[in-house]
């Protein structure tokens, strides 16, 4: 590790909280130097000690390749299986379903993907008046009857913790209309789901959370924009 990028303060902020934890995950795996000298690693050696310094989040391929090495092996993958995923993440398709590191990929994938999406709604409302409120629209509302069906489909509804295990509060805010997850959260509770829904696959119930899931949050950003244009009529207004 070049020694004038000093360890990120997780207390400054997510971006930095990330990176700290990124480097704990390491601590005793592959070293980034032998990752970037790997026949297979497609990102630089720059790159990658970057995204231990918590200035920026590292992109989907830099992260996926520490992931391979750190959660995933390489040692353990189909090279003949398929995958429909982006290419930073083909590598999870080829593991095996029971892979210990499964579990903790996608965490870290849906960590990442959570903080791109909160800085590019930053980014976005910089310079802009405060969010305005809006009712939870007819959208958002048919993605938490859809996922509340496949909860209740598993038997396990009142046993959240049993499906979901540490997601578990993360789906109460779905079901509540706190949020809308990600694709990976949706790929990542789909796999949840299929262990205890046998009439439907994995990719029958991840395509119909991500389909359901995507119309919801443009549904959102649709009446958010239509209440700020009312807003601003009515301020414009004699």
């Amino acid at each position: 590790m070049p020694a004038h990028w000093k360890i990120p303060d997780p207390e400054e902020g997510p971006i930095q909280a990330f990176a700290y934890d990124l480097r704990q995950l390491g601590a005793g795996k592959p070293p980034i130097a032998w990752i970037a000298e790997h026949r297979e690693t497609q990102v630089s050696k720059a790159a990658l000690y970057a995204a231990l310094s918590g200035t920026r989040l590292p992109s989907h391929q830099t992260l996926g390749t520490l992931l391979r090495w750190w959660v995933g092996n390489p040692a353990d993958e189909d090279p003949g299986a398929d995958d429909f995923d982006h290419p930073a993440w083909a590598w999870m398709h080829r593991l095996p379903p029971s892979h210990d590191g499964l579990d903790q990929a996608w965490t870290w994938r849906t960590l990442h993907a959570e903080l791109i999406m909160e800085a590019s709604e930053k980014r976005r409302l910089q310079g802009r008046s405060p969010q305005v409120s809006i009712e939870l629209p007819r959208e958002q509302q048919r993605f938490i009857r859809k996922l509340r069906h496949l909860i209740d489909s598993t038997d396990l509804g009142d046993a959240p913790w049993l499906l979901f295990g540490h997601l578990a509060s993360r789906v109460e805010r779905y079901l509540a209309g706190d949020s809308i997850p990600t694709d990976e959260s949706c790929r990542k509770l789909a796999r949840r789901l299929d262990r205890f829904i046998p009439d439907l696959s994995y990719w029958e119930v991840s395509d119909l959370l991500i389909d359901t899931a995507t119309v919801a949050r443009a549904a959102r950003a649709r009446d958010r924009r239509l209440a700020r244009q009312d807003r601003n009529s009515s301020k414009r207004a004699p």
